[in-house]
């Protein structure tokens, strides 16, 4: 059987152990303050030297580039010099971001010259905790070997109807300059009395609840990603938090309960591409329930 590549861009920000495990290919974005030089993400800027500046810049919203064509091209070809010619790419929605579009123009050049190649290219229609679910899932089935690419492209592109992002924000704020707001316009006349939940529907954020505490966000999100699951052991779920790791702890405990659940519940650092709009003390629940 073929060898297949998996090359993902960072709005899932992957961790290096999953990186590592699946041999997985994560391609930066780019963050600049003050409209000043442009950082490589995770390379010029950790997602905590990200935050901090954030934190002492309150009135200065960064704002995020997507990776450009050459960069897509790069990756695709440091994978096929080691043997891989078939490769599954996923990037966030191409309504939140220029990755898709970029890698969709690397595509097209590589292929043309690298004929014996061949790339899927899928846009997750979501970001963050649901898109890194949706890898690590696509991860484990190249792993396992038992399927062939054409198999696994067709399985990932009709699972992200399967795959959902929820989320809540200390504040509207970063959404609202980074024009990532959408149908949570609705929130913004209580901006200061609530916390809103939200989710990504098709790359658009559209509101679900809004609630009066931190404490009972967290408790809602657990109570509708757990409405949403069918089968707990065939889901792969994913949090994402921006500075806030023991509310992270607190919703996986509850989560955790809440299912019954034994499994592995994937946490980690919300990455900067998405933090610049969502802010510090961010934090969301994903999941995808894949067919196999």
């Amino acid at each position: 059987m073929p060898k297949i590549a998996q090359i993902v861009d960072a709005a899932s920000n992957l961790p290096s152990e999953i990186l590592e495990k699946y041999n997985i290919v994560k391609i930066p974005f780019y963050i600049t303050f003050d409209e000043k030089e442009y950082l490589v993400q995770g390379k010029d800027i950790s997602d905590e030297e990200f935050y901090k500046k954030m934190a002492e810049n309150p009135d200065k919203a960064p704002k995020t580039a997507a990776p450009n064509p050459e960069d897509w091209f790069n990756a695709f070809k440091e994978k096929y010099e080691k043997g891989f010619k078939e490769i599954i790419v996923t990037t966030i929605s191409s309504d939140l971001s220029a990755s898709y579009q970029n890698a969709n123009i690397a595509k097209n050049d590589f292929t043309e010259k690298y004929q014996d190649s061949k790339i899927t290219l899928i846009d997750t229609r979501t970001c963050t905790c649901g898109q890194a679910a949706l890898e690590i899932k696509i991860a484990q089935i190249i792993k396992s070997g038992k399927k062939y690419f054409e198999e696994i492209s067709k399985i990932a592109k009709e699972s992200i109807k399967k795959t959902s992002t929820i989320f809540t924000v200390k504040t509207l704020k970063y959404m609202k300059a980074g024009g990532r707001i959408g149908g949570a316009t609705q929130f913004v006349g209580t901006l200061l009395n609530i916390k809103p939940i939200m989710e990504f529907v098709n790359g658009v954020v559209k509101p679900i609840k809004a609630v009066r505490s931190r404490t009972k966000s967290l408790e809602e999100m657990v109570n509708i990603i757990s409405d949403r699951i069918k089968d707990p052991k065939k889901a792969i779920i994913c949090t994402r938090n921006a500075m806030c790791k023991e509310d992270e702890e607190y919703m996986i405990e509850k989560l955790k309960e809440k299912l019954n659940y034994e499994g592995e519940i994937y946490s980690g650092t919300l990455g900067a591409v998405i933090g610049a709009h969502s802010g510090p003390g961010a934090i969301g629940i994903g999941f995808t329930e894949l067919e196999e």
